[in-house]
């Protein structure tokens, strides 16, 4: 594309477009209409000498109607043959001898054929008894013509008889008529663009809305929004952009809020950190082994909030889960026996499904082992909780229920969030069930709570067979 092109408006390549095609369709027609129509004029010429040619043969081996007998002369047939030609001003006939005319017709408004030696010396050179049709440009016309030899009684030439058409004359009428068209086609054209340019220019507009809404829009407001218009390509576009900007909103909030959680979450550590420092009396190898050992706490609470998080950043990429068919049963026994190893619990494998499935096996041990750890904190030694899996048609289920404090139902909602903790005096810091719910969210699936205060709590983690895939 040149640099021209480039910079024109899409509104002015549209119509340049538009009027160069439409410019071209009306030239290869006319221009075919054009060619069919001068090669029917030149059939009908011919069509029409050949038949003229073919009476005046007839009516030379006929007799002479005045006397009812054989023509006494050449020239009887001549004058009746001028009688019977009906001449035009494209059209005529001669009865010459070489280039002299001894008859014509008398019609005054008539094809002159008389005056135009080089047309009677080509037909006096050419004339044949049989009817053909030829061609000849002269000085005075582009002409088509059959030239017969006139006899005499006795056998004898006395002459040619030549029937003639200007075909010029009449491809003038015709080129006229073309002439005609090239200058309607013209304001044609011109119609054409004028009502182009308003319709392409309307059907633009939301393309213009579109831009100049898009430059008010920077990563500090994307409250703007495009008003959707119509059900066409155009309006399609603009509820995607509007989507896109939903989504982008989205996402710069989340970033802003992930944060402003995580810079409030690192500065306890960070804060608790610095004290020991202060506090620690480098000269007292007890205190300075306290100091090691809480710092160490810290750095590893740290570390895990960072684990967290990058863990958080990877959910929405698509390579988060590497779905991979799984056998259920097996992956539940499995998980189970790590579940028992994370505390003291009277631990119970409530149901195991049987079937394959189609998932991120380690995503979603992690995510269950996840809600095992919480069911862990928030519940006494010693007490219950149930594990189970579930398998239908369509979906899978996978549970942790406890006999724990429990969550209020106006916490819900709240618990999922991330940093949010139920209890702050329990080691966390707020983003297992946040992953979680990632984790699940990723295959597709959602994740279910059933508790209220004071009787343990239910997590399921509602997966489809496939995994999300579909």
């Amino acid at each position: 594309m040149t640099s021209a092109a480039r910079r024109m408006s899409v509104r002015a390549r549209l119509l340049a477009y538009l009027i160069a095609l439409t410019g071209t369709a009306l030239l290869i027609s006319g221009f075919a209409a054009y060619a069919i129509e001068r090669a029917r004029i030149d059939s009908q010429i011919d069509d029409g000498l050949a038949l003229r040619t073919q009476a005046f043969i007839e009516l030379a081996n006929s007799d002479d109607p005045t006397t009812g007998m054989s023509y006494a002369s050449s020239d009887d047939l001549m004058r009746e043959a001028m009688i019977r030609v009906v001449a035009s001003p494209t059209e005529s006939a001669v009865a010459h001898e070489g280039v002299i005319a001894r008859y014509v017709p008398s019609a005054p408004a008539r094809l002159k054929l008389e005056q135009d030696p080089e047309l009677l010396a080509a037909a006096s050179r050419n004339a044949t008894d049989s009817v053909i049709v030829r061609a000849i440009t002269t000085e005075m016309g582009d002409y088509r013509y059959a030239a017969v030899p006139i006899l005499e009684p006795d056998g004898s030439s006395a002459g040619v008889f030549t029937i003639a058409t200007d075909r010029g004359a009449q491809q003038s009428k015709l080129s006229e008529t073309f002439q005609l068209y090239a200058v309607i086609a013209v304001l044609a054209l011109g119609a054409i663009g004028a009502v182009a340019w308003t319709t392409v220019g309307r059907t633009l507009r939301p393309i213009g809305v579109l831009e100049e809404r898009a430059r008010r829009i920077s990563e500090h407001d994307l409250s703007e929004r495009i008003p959707v218009e119509g059900h066409d390509d155009l309006a399609r576009l603009t509820s995607t952009f509007n989507g896109m900007l939903n989504r982008l909103e989205r996402a710069f909030a989340d970033q802003r809020q992930l944060l402003d959680d995580a810079s409030h979450e690192l500065r306890t550590p960070l804060a608790i950190m610095r004290t020991n420092l202060e506090l620690m009396e480098p000269r007292d190898p007890d205190e300075v082994l306290r100091s090691q050992r809480n710092l160490l706490d810290e750095v590893s609470m740290m570390s895990r909030l960072v684990d967290d998080l990058v863990t958080l950043a990877k959910s929405d990429r698509p390579e988060f889960v590497q779905r991979e068919p799984e056998d259920l049963l097996w992956m539940t026994e499995t998980t189970f026996g790590r579940a028992r190893a994370l505390g003291n619990r009277d631990w119970r494998l409530e149901a195991a499904g049987q079937g394959d499935i189609v998932v991120d096996s380690q995503r979603v041990t992690q995510a269950w082992l996840q809600l095992a750890s919480n069911a862990v904190k928030f519940s006494e030694e010693r007490s219950a909780i149930w594990m189970g899996s579930s398998i239908t048609r369509s979906h899978i289920r996978l549970w942790v229920r406890d006999q724990g404090i429990g969550i209020a139902r106006e916490d819900h909602a709240q618990v999922m969030e991330r940093f949010h903790r139920i209890n702050p005096d329990v080691e966390g810091v707020g983003l297992g069930l946040t992953i979680v719910a990632a984790i699940t969210q990723a295959h597709g699936g959602t994740l279910e709570l059933e508790s209220s205060l004071g009787t343990g709590a239910m997590f399921t983690i509602v997966l489809p067979i496939d995994g999300g895939e579909s």
